[in-house]
């Protein structure tokens, strides 16, 4: 490490001790902020590490053991797998997980390694004057509590060495990823944020950051429910046709909502449409579509009303609708100035990510890590074996 970086390394470790004291206690327990936390390539490692469990895989110096994979990644694939499914479906849905899970942890020992040969000499020092900042916000975090927090600590496997060993890392790794500029937030510039913008708004484009298709463009719809009065099943009255009939019927009922009767109940007793049962509720039609006879007259209606009103009698093709409009949206896309902060942090966001996948390349090769897929395959086995044995994935 150069007499420069080490510099820099020191500096932003002594920040980090300092702002570690200035921070309000009800916003965190011992961890880092969510925003923080973001700034973190595979930021659950945050959470502390599991029981061991017998058998490890060896990375470099240290040791993962079974039970540290398997017990955190139980709860995740709850919902995941099918009760009742046989071990060929636990497989194939459990290995993706539990490999993360692996990767997850050896990245975890590399990266805090590299920074471990990286830090100058005095950083336990250091160290351990910033976790001494955090063992203080742990315990503030339940109300200064230390029998509390201690408590808490128990039902993490974990007890206050162990946590002060596990924020070491934390705050050592963090640095480390100060130190090779992976969390370096270079501006964007204007051109690319508009190229980003031109082609998030183009058909497969993939959303991997903070922003999401929906916050860019969006469908119109319309939403709508209704009586249909069948001229076919009307009871007609003595003088009446069966056309008089149903306006006289759907006379009486406008003027039953006009009083406030509710307009769902009424259709599930008096329409003889196909969504009575919803309520005369039907699904949403979107922009630009079209329905079937009788009901295409309900699109251009429904384009003249306001939400919440109510138009009818309606007639078409031997039916009398009355119609309630309960949502309407006209598609759009998102201005650029309204998503331009969040364009830059994805941006960022993927820049970062690339540096970080670059890193952690180059040290899983230079760990030429022995035994790994058969150390999952005995994570996945363990796995199965214990939702058959407590017939569920939890692991209480």
């Amino acid at each position: 490490m150069s007499r420069i970086n080490r510099i820099l390394f020191l500096i932003c470790l002594a920040g980090l001790a300092l702002s570690a004291g200035c921070e309000d206690a009800a916003q965190r327990t011992g961890k880092f902020t969510d925003e923080e936390m973001t700034q973190i390539p595979l930021a659950g490692r945050a959470r502390p590490p599991a029981h061991s469990d017998g058998l490890a895989l060896s990375v470099k110096s240290e040791t993962i053991t079974i039970g540290q994979i398997v017990t955190p990644v139980m709860n995740m694939l709850e919902g995941n797998v099918a009760a009742g499914g046989g071990w060929e479906d636990f497989s194939a849905r459990a290995r993706p997980v539990v490999k993360d899970a692996v990767i997850s942890k050896i990245t975890d020992i590399l990266l805090y390694q590299e920074a471990r040969k990286e830090a100058p000499e005095n950083i336990d020092e250091l160290l351990d004057t910033a976790v001494d900042k955090e063992v203080e916000k742990f315990i503030a975090g339940y109300g200064g509590n230390y029998a509390r927090a201690q408590e808490a600590l128990a039902e993490q496997g974990m007890d206050w060495r162990r946590y002060r060993e596990f924020q070491k890392k934390l705050l050592l790794t963090k640095q480390y990823y100060i130190s090779q500029s992976l969390l370096d937030n270079k501006p964007v510039s204007h051109s690319r944020m508009l190229e980003y913008y031109e082609a998030m708004q183009q058909e497969g484009f993939q959303f991997t950051g903070l922003l999401r298709a929906e916050d860019v463009t969006w469908q119109g719809f319309i939403e709508f429910r209704l009586i249909d009065i069948d001229l076919d099943k009307v009871e007609v009255g003595d003088g009446e046709t069966r056309k008089s009939a149903a306006l006289r019927e759907a006379g009486e009922l406008i003027e039953r909502i006009k009083q406030g009767e509710d307009f769902g109940e009424l259709a599930g007793a008096h329409s003889d449409g196909h969504r009575k049962e919803m309520g005369g509720l039907w699904t949403r039609v979107s922009e630009g579509s079209n329905l079937r006879p009788p009901h295409d007259v309900l699109v251009g209606l429904a384009e003249k009303m306001e939400v919440g009103e109510v138009a009818g009698p309606v007639e078409s093709d031997g039916h009398i609708f009355i119609m309630k409009l309960e949502q309407k949206q006209k598609g759009g896309v998102a201005s650029f100035e309204s998503l331009q902060s969040r364009i830059e942090m994805d941006i960022q966001l993927a820049r970062r990510k690339a540096r970080f996948d670059k890193l952690i390349g180059k040290l899983m090769s230079r760990a030429n890590i022995s035994g790994l897929d058969r150390f999952i395959d005995v994570c996945v086995e363990k796995a199965w074996s214990r939702w058959r044995a407590t017939g569920s994935l939890s692991s209480n």
